[in-house]
């Protein structure tokens, strides 16, 4: 009898947590591995020049203003500390090189498309973006990003972005 309470109380809990997983935006999502693979690679970076324990904070704050499009989907207080070095260390990104920025582009689109992320939000923050040389936009568009499913919208956006000359050998440069 009481290895039924016991098996029955670890499927219960079992069903707890799966549900839990299924709602939260850790597991929510499947482009979520975007983001988690470029918090390690920031959180490797970041160890360099603060502790072990700020460190993965800061790079969970930046990944997720990153990835998230600059709003929060969860509530996280260790995360929300942390979010006043967003401003100074994401100048920083371009240098640490941690992905493409054609690669980044792309997932970044395919998280837009799956998060429902409004246009104006979406231009917004790519802009920003492009601004610290990270993603490439207007006729700098990666035709990978072209083949996504579901995405003209948000492509149409990009590929809208005006650019000069001179922003595009300055981005050509930083990124070469």
């Amino acid at each position: 009898m009481g290895e039924g309470l016991l098996v029955g109380a670890i499927i219960i809990l079992g069903g707890l947590v799966a549900g839990y997983m299924k709602k939260h935006p850790f597991y929510q999502f499947k482009t979520q591995k975007f983001k988690e693979q470029y918090q390690h690679k920031l959180h490797h970076v970041l160890r360099q020049k603060l502790d072990e324990n700020k460190a993965y904070w800061v790079s969970r704050a930046l990944a997720d203003h990153l990835f998230d499009f600059g709003r929060r989907l969860y509530v996280d207080h260790h995360v929300e500390q942390h979010q006043k070095f967003i401003p100074s260390e994401k100048i920083h990104l371009q240098d640490y090189r941690l992905e493409t920025p054609e690669n980044l582009c792309e997932q970044l689109v395919l998280r837009a498309v799956e998060l429902q992320i409004p246009l104006l939000r979406f231009q917004n923050h790519l802009k920003e973006l492009w601004d610290l040389q990270l993603v490439p936009v207007g006729q700098l568009t990666h035709a990978s990003v072209k083949r996504i499913a579901g995405a003209q919208t948000y492509i149409a956006e990009l590929e809208q972005m005006r650019l000069t000359q001179v922003q595009i050998q300055y981005f050509m440069d930083k990124n070469s």
